[in-house]
C-alpha cells in the first residue's frame, strides 16, 4: 500500500527485488502495470479513474432475461449507465423505488430503466445526459456528444493545476466513437454548451463544490438536497450500521461507494 502513502520515492528496484517473494501475495497490493492499463482500454483514451474519457469510464455490458427479453444475441447502442441498473430491475419485477430504507427516507433514484431498449434496437435514447466526475477528471455525455477534460494522471504525484487551466475536449460520438477527433476549436459554442451543462448537472447532484488536488471529493458524504452548508447530513446507513459509527477508512470507503451509485463513475 506504499503507493497511496506517497512512498513511490521508496520503491526503488533495489527495494523490490528485496521484497520479490512478496508480491503477488495477501502483503502486496497486487495491480498491473500503467502499460498494460492503456493496452487493455484500447481503441478508448486514458484508464480508470479518468472518469473524463471512455477509456477510464467504459464497459460492455450482458443483459440475460430468457423470460423477458425475446430478441437474442443482439446489440443495444442507446447510452446507458451504472446507475440504470437498479431502476431496470425494479421495473422488470414491477416494484416501486423504496422511500425509506430501514427508517432513512431514501433520494429519488436518478438513472433511467433500460427495458425501454431490450426489444426495440432503434428506440429513443432516453438516458441522453451523464456527468462524470472522479477527483477532478470530469465529462459529461449529451445526445450523442461528449466534452471532458483530465485534470490530472493518477499514477503521477505532482501539483495539480487550477481547475481554470484544465483544457477542455469535444467529441461527436455518432461519428467517433472512440474519441480520437478533437472538435473543441471547430467548435467552441458547442463545447461551451457542454460545459454549461456539466455545472448544471454537477450541482444538481452534489458535486459541487470540490478543491484541487484532494482525496476529499472521492470521499466526500453527500448532502440531502436543500441542507444548510453549514449544518452536517444525517448519518447514512449501511447495512444498518450509522456511518458515524464506522472506523474513519470505512467511513470513507462506505461515501466514496455511495457517491459513485449517484452516477459519478462508470457508464456505457
Amino acid at each position: 500500500m506504499g503507493y497511496f502513502n506517497g512512498l513511490q520515492a521508496l520503491e526503488t528496484p533495489e527495494y523490490l527485488t528485496a521484497r520479490l517473494d512478496k508480491l503477488g501475495g495477501p502483503d502486496s497490493y497486487n495491480h498491473y502495470a500503467v502499460g498494460w492499463a492503456h493496452a487493455m482500454n484500447t481503441p478508448y483514451q486514458w484508464t480508470k479513474q479518468v472518469a473524463s474519457h471512455w477509456g477510464g469510464t467504459r464497459n460492455a455490458t450482458v443483459v440475460h432475461w430468457p423470460k423477458g427479453i425475446k430478441a437474442k444475441g443482439e446489440i443495444r447502442s442507446q447510452f446507458t449507465h451504472v446507475i440504470d441498473v437498479a431502476p431496470t430491475v425494479l421495473e422488470a419485477a414491477g416494484l416501486p423505488p423504496p422511500l425509506a430504507v430501514n427508517g432513512i427516507q431514501q433520494d429519488p433514484i436518478e438513472g433511467t430503466s433500460m427495458l425501454y431498449s431490450f426489444d426495440n434496437a432503434l428506440a429513443p435514447e432516453q438516458h441522453d445526459v451523464q456527468y462524470f466526475e472522479i477527483m477532478g477528471n470530469r465529462g459529461l455525455y449529451y445526445k450523442g456528444w461528449s466534452a471532458v477534460t483530465k485534470h490530472y494522471t493518477p499514477w503521477i504525484q505532482a501539483k495539480r493545476p487550477a481547475f481554470d487551466d484544465d483544457v477542455w475536449e469535444l467529441y461527436d460520438g455518432s461519428k467517433d466513437w472512440s474519441q480520437a477527433n478533437d472538435l473543441a476549436k471547430q467548435m467552441p459554442e458547442k463545447l461551451h454548451e457542454l460545459q454549461r451543462q456539466w455545472l448544471i448537472e454537477a450541482a444538481r447532484y452534489k458535486v459541487l463544490p470540490w478543491t484541487t488536488g484532494s482525496l476529499k471529493n472521492s470521499t466526500r458524504t453527500c448532502r440531502p438536497a436543500g441542507a444548510d452548508q453549514g449544518q452536517e447530513p444525517a448519518p447514512r446507513r449501511r447495512h444498518g450500521t450509522p456511518v458515524g459509527k464506522l472506523r474513519p477508512q470505512r467511513q470513507e470507503q462506505v461515501a466514496l461507494r455511495h457517491r459513485r451509485n449517484r452516477g459519478a463513475g462508470e457508464g456505457g
